[in-house]
């Protein structure tokens, strides 16, 4: 394979936590000669020299290093004799919170819970952290997994093509700093590039003609001054709302664009956070915390706990759903009480759950200021001085800012051509995105999408849920390409359809297929949910933590599958331990 000189190491990228020590990597297993030392006349093309579940040296390539490619780092090193290649397009960790800086970026989870599993942050600074925090705790974990030194920065892959005969697949990279282009290889490719990375601006009639300063919030012009402004926003989903609260303070005017309405929802976990979302924490917390992490452990499971018990509202018939539309149709009508006009255009008439759920501190209170205008007419075009809306109307701005989201397909931004020559980009562009419990899909071998199609990324904390999609890839390196020595796995045809038949028939009561276009359903009324999983958080986690091999194909490098049962030998025999082990 050919690789370049490329950003790596952790030169530039500062230190770790003072004192932080990784857990132990496992202890290497023996390498067993190329000839049995107890077997050595063998010449049978079908029996090793190795012992039984002897594990292979295998590689990955991980695809961006955002919030799961830090967690593959601290999990990728657990796994005995996997090496692994990072590629980054961007200059650093952080993935969408190194990329988003605009007006207002946080996360709308609680920090608490939106920290990994196997390791807590005592300190966190607030209950829901900013974006600025959040990237740097991801760089500082990233230089504590060693993700650094085996990292590439600066490093885009253009294309993944699988070898069938060989078992790998071979990856096209660009090196942005030098223009270079080269191929790596690995056995295992893992796409954690996220649907939430492909930025794109609205297709609007004159767009690019309009004579103001135009932004889009995924790029955001840190020198632009909003101040005494008269500013358009374009949609109003997460990102949209985030940015209309923070710069309503500043702007002469504000005109919001909204196609259409969103539920509106207190915080996340609120009834933990005692100050909304100006909760702060003290440093007498972050010091007990330190202390006694058993104290912050069950304050982190109480957050997660708040988080997904609010899965049941989901449900389209249940009375946890009336109750919330009632509790937060009430609260989001509160908020527009000065402006009655408002009402209608922004409390949905669809089932809370249709579209994303979003929490909205200043946003009801932005839009219902005098100096506000909503329209939800939809936009005709754009001119030199402004936005004309589908009634005629022009509403002259000196900014527009376009908060319109990303590409949420689920099509690769890349060629990813698996088995008989097929483009995953063309099969989901024809067929629609659709993965095998999320991670895997029929024609690709030995490969995974982390947050892919049917993710639990609405049903409540996620971060646990990303997690357990890594444990299961691994599952398959450990148990599959390493100690049986399979070449390469696929999920069928048969398992995938069958899969998608249960989603579907689940959806039809979850609120996720509900009355509305949104995205969960490719931009449709009434298609297939692609989006959120079809159940809790916690049921996604307990489907997915035994893989189910029968659902997959497997083929094998040598004529006979049980070449790796080896010389007849155990691994305790070969690492001479103890052999009445099994005695009670």
């Amino acid at each position: 394979m050919t690789l370049s000189n490329g950003t790596t190491g952790t030169n530039g990228h500062g230190t770790g936590t003072a004192g932080y020590v990784l857990p132990p990597a496992p202890e290497p297993s023996p390498i067993s000669p190329a000839v049995s030392a107890l077997f050595p006349d063998n010449t049978s093309p079908i029996v090793s020299s190795t012992y039984a579940h002897e594990p292979r040296p295998v590689r990955a390539i991980f695809i961006g290093a955002g919030l799961s490619g830090v967690a593959f780092a601290y999990k990728a090193r657990l796994v005995e004799q996997l090496s692994y290649r990072i590629y980054e397009k961007n200059t650093d960790v952080g993935g969408v919170w190194f990329e988003h800086t605009y007006p207002g970026i946080s996360c709308d989870v609680p920090a608490h819970g939106y920290s990994y599993t196997f390791r807590a942050n005592p300190d966190w600074s607030r209950f829901y952290a900013g974006g600025d925090e959040i990237k740097r705790w991801l760089q500082t974990q990233a230089r504590d997994y060693e993700l650094y030194e085996n990292a590439k920065f600066e490093h885009e892959v253009q294309g993944a093509v699988w070898d069938d005969a060989r078992g790998v697949w071979t990856v096209t990279v660009k090196n942005l700093a030098t223009g270079d282009v080269f191929t790596d290889e690995a056995e295992v490719l893992i796409n954690g590039s996220g649907s939430l990375n492909n930025w794109k601006w609205p297709a609007i009639d004159g767009l690019h003609d309009f004579g103001g300063t135009l932004v889009h919030t995924a790029r955001w012009d840190q020198g632009l001054d909003l101040a005494g402004k008269r500013v358009g926003v374009v949609g109003s989903g997460a990102t949209g709302i985030q940015v209309v609260a923070a710069i309503h303070p500043q702007v002469q005017s504000l005109v919001s664009f909204n196609r259409s309405p969103t539920w509106i929802a207190p915080d996340f976990a609120w009834q933990l956070a005692t100050e909304g979302r100006a909760t702060r924490y003290s440093e007498a917390q972050r010091k007990e915390w330190r202390e006694k992490p058993e104290v912050l452990r069950e304050y982190r499971r109480s957050i997660e706990h708040a988080m997904n018990a609010r899965f049941p509202s989901f449900y389209k018939s249940s009375a946890a759903q009336k109750q919330g539309q009632a509790f937060v149709g009430a609260a989001m009508r509160k908020k527009l009480a000065g402006r009655p006009d408002l009402v209608d255009k922004l409390v949905p008439p669809f089932e809370l759950g249709c579209r994303r759920v979003t929490p909205g501190d200043g946003y009801l209170e932005a839009l219902a200021a005098p100096n506000s205008t909503v329209v939800t007419a939809g936009i005709q075009r754009v001119t030199q001085k402004g936005v004309v809306d589908n009634e005629g109307t022009l509403h002259e701005v000196d900014v527009l800012i376009c908060a319109t989201g990303y590409d949420t397909t689920f099509v690769p931004r890349i060629p990813i051509v698996g088995l008989d020559g097929v483009n995953l980009q063309d099969k989901w562009r024809s067929e629609g995105a659709a993965a095998y419990l999320s991670v895997a899909v029929p024609g690709f071998p030995n490969y995974f999408v982390v947050l892919g199609p049917n993710s639990p990324i609405s049903n409540g904390s996620l971060v646990g849920a990303m997690e357990a999609q890594l444990d299961y890839a691994l599952a398959f390196v450990q148990k599959k390409l390493q100690r049986q020595r399979v070449q390469s796995f696929v999920v069928t045809e048969a398992a995938a359809r069958e899969f998608d038949a249960w989603k579907n028939d689940l959806m039809r009561g979850l609120s996720f297929s509900g009355n509305c276009t949104s995205w969960y359903k490719s931009g449709t009324r009434d298609g297939p949910v692609v989006g959120p999983w079809p159940g809790s958080v916690n049921h996604f986690m307990e489907i997915i933590k035994e893989p189910r091999f029968e659902d997959f194909a497997f083929k094998f490098a040598g004529p006979n599958r049980f070449t790796y049962f080896g010389d007849g030998r155990s691994p305790k025999e070969a690492k001479g331990e103890p052999l009445g082990w099994y005695m009670k």
